[in-house]
């Protein structure tokens, strides 16, 4: 009986956790309202915070609409006012992000992004090792510019049109590949991992000999050696995509929402800090993803392909072309010439990356003015979001074909003059864009301004102020070893909106340079590696078969473990010249806990 009923409310345990939380922390509000009036704010908007997190947790309602319970409760319980909660959903950050977003669904949309991967995957051979690098190096690369599920859903795919074609070249080893197109191969998602294990040879059973027209026509007998090395670079194949896409959305403040809310999570806390920009984020982070990466990529190849080279290079063996190679080529080929479109939409991709670095070079101290191309406008008011917005909004207006107009107008057409479209439309964007990101984002926002505005927040400061003979970097430590923990179970989202806010305030009550905790965790968020439910890349892989929970468990622990690594070493030094971390900022300094 009591077997039945764990099994009744497990399989209703969303419905469960949807009432038992709030009830069951409901008497902290109530107790504090009637016996400690004063102190009413601050419980409250920790009741607030203790429902996201469980809702955000176990994913009892989609992730973006559990973002908007700060609109409904933080009002009726009298924490903020609407107007001022409101105020969250569409902050600089989320116009940064959304203008970011709009960028890339023009890449997709002109399958750019398709064209820059093949690319890269021709340049590195097909060799299951050099594939699995070249896999790596255009994943991580889009992952910086547009969204990780995105990227992982479309080499995913491609991964394993490519291994089946790389297989079915292993079995004819007698026949010379000359490197001509196979009209037969389409990149459609196939299943390796299902191949016919084993056949029995057509070999003459008294010694007769083969002749050719027999050996086209005999099965092919795969060894259970062998049938076990395929499974393994597959494995290996799938992994190496979704960590590369993981590991790529960290050097970019856009790659991934965890570095946006590091970033406006400063700006709310320490309104007078320098802040994060573009510029700085990249600096400091692309260093740690390219090492990461790398190891990455060390790793995953001798687990999965073995640690001798001979044969898989020019330097240690005869590089030779083969069908896997054949069918990226034949891929690429498809596309055909760069279009008009396409040209254009890498004009605009390299002018928004040039407007986000050199907006402002803090480097070089002007006074009060900023020494970049912002110098000409009203200081503070320009931001990386202005230029996003600035050439987003150019993708709708600039054609996507060469104008019909006068001289413009080839001579064999012979349509009504006008205007092309643009190189984006409305519904190509309503479609394609991640909206629930956007309110998820700002439900985060709104759940720190609540913190920040309740009290919330000084009461954590002056608790954490406990702490204060910990070292600096012990600290950071634990933090991004929690964090990457915790984002095994929930979504990166979720573990910087709880914990990033919780952190600002540790590190105004031991008095840390804010930057040294904050940055970190955030980027800590992204290194989820050993389970599928961790990031949305994880998953699709996952999805794929032929992968084990025990497998990602067992690659990503060590995974997990070089990738905080690395980071406490960029931390530990580039953080120095960068954040400057080893000195506590009189803008973070709190009058109730001071530090000076």
């Amino acid at each position: 009986m009591g077997y039945n009923v764990l099994k009744e409310l497990w399989a209703f345990r969303s419905s469960v956790i949807f009432w038992f939380v709030p009830i069951a922390a409901c008497p902290l509000p109530i107790y504090f309202g009637v016996a400690e009036p004063e102190f009413y704010r601050v419980t409250a908007c920790a009741y607030v915070v203790i429902i996201m997190a469980f809702y955000w947790m176990f994913e009892v309602v989609p992730l973006a609409v559990t973002a908007l319970i700060p609109l409904i409760l933080y009002p009726v319980m009298g924490v903020q006012k609407s107007g001022d909660v409101s105020k969250n959903y569409l902050k600089d950050t989320n116009v940064l992000f959304l203008g970011g977003l709009m960028v890339a669904v023009a890449i997709e949309h002109v399958n750019l992004h398709k064209r820059i991967a093949l690319r890269v995957l021709l340049l590195v051979g097909s060799q299951p090792r050099w594939l699995m690098l070249g896999f790596m190096l255009a994943t991580a690369f889009l992952s910086m510019w547009i969204s990780n599920t995105a990227t992982t859903a479309m080499m995913t795919p491609i991964g394993a049109a490519v291994l089946a074609e790389l297989f079915k070249e292993e079995d004819q080893p007698a026949k010379e590949v000359k490197g001509e197109s196979n009209q037969a191969v389409e990149l459609d998602t196939i299943d390796v991992e299902d191949m016919p294990p084993e056949y029995d040879s057509l070999a003459a059973e008294n010694g007769d000999a083969i002749t050719p027209d027999q050996e086209k026509e005999m099965p092919v007998v795969i060894t259970e050696k062998e049938s076990s090395r395929r499974k393994s670079v597959q494995k290996g194949m799938m992994l190496c995509i979704a960590y590369a896409a993981n590991i790529g959305g960290t050097a970019t403040l856009t790659g991934t929402p965890p570095n946006l809310i590091v970033s406006e999570q400063m700006e709310i806390i320490f309104p007078d800090s320098p802040g994060i920009d573009f510029a700085t984020w990249f600096f400091f982070a692309a260093p740690g993803m390219v090492i990461t990466l790398f190891l990455a990529w060390l790793w995953l190849s001798s687990i999965y392909v073995g640690c001798s080279c001979a044969g898989d290079c020019a330097c240690c063996g005869q590089k030779k072309r083969g069908g896997a190679e054949d069918v990226i080529r034949k891929a690429y080929n498809e596309l055909g010439p760069i279009s008009f479109a396409e040209g254009a939409v890498i004009f605009h991709f390299v002018l928004l990356v040039f407007l986000w670095f050199f907006r402002d070079l803090k480097f070089v101290d002007l006074g009060k003015k900023q020494a970049g191309w912002t110098y000409f406008f009203t200081p503070g008011y320009v931001t990386d979001a202005t230029a996003t917005m600035m050439v987003a909004f150019a993708l709708f207006v600039f054609p996507s074909r060469p104008p019909r107009f006068l001289c413009c107008r080839s001579k064999d057409d012979e349509e009504k003059p006008g205007p092309v479209p643009g190189l984006l439309d409305w519904p190509t964007v309503h479609t394609k864009m991640p909206w629930h990101i956007v309110l998820l984002l700002g439900g985060g926002f709104a759940l720190a301004d609540g913190v920040e505005k309740s009290g919330l927040s000084a009461w954590l400061g002056q608790q954490f102020s406990k702490l204060a003979g910990i070292e600096g970097w012990t600290m950071c430590l634990i933090v991004c070893i929690g964090v990457a923990a915790f984002t095994e179970v929930a979504s990166n989202v979720t573990a910087t909106s709880i914990f990033i806010p919780i952190l600002a305030q540790m590190a105004r009550g031991v008095c840390v340079n804010p930057y040294f905790l904050m940055v970190p965790a955030g980027i800590a968020a992204s290194f989820a590696f050993m389970l599928p439910v961790a990031t949305p890349p994880n998953a699709i892989v996952f999805s794929y078969g032929g992968i084990k929970v025990s497998d990602m468990v067992k690659t990503g622990f060590l995974m997990n473990l070089t990738s905080l690594l690395v980071l406490m070493v960029m931390i530990n030094t580039l953080g120095v010249p960068i954040y400057d971390i080893n000195t506590f900022p009189s803008w973070a300094n709190d009058t109730s806990t001071p530090c000076f």
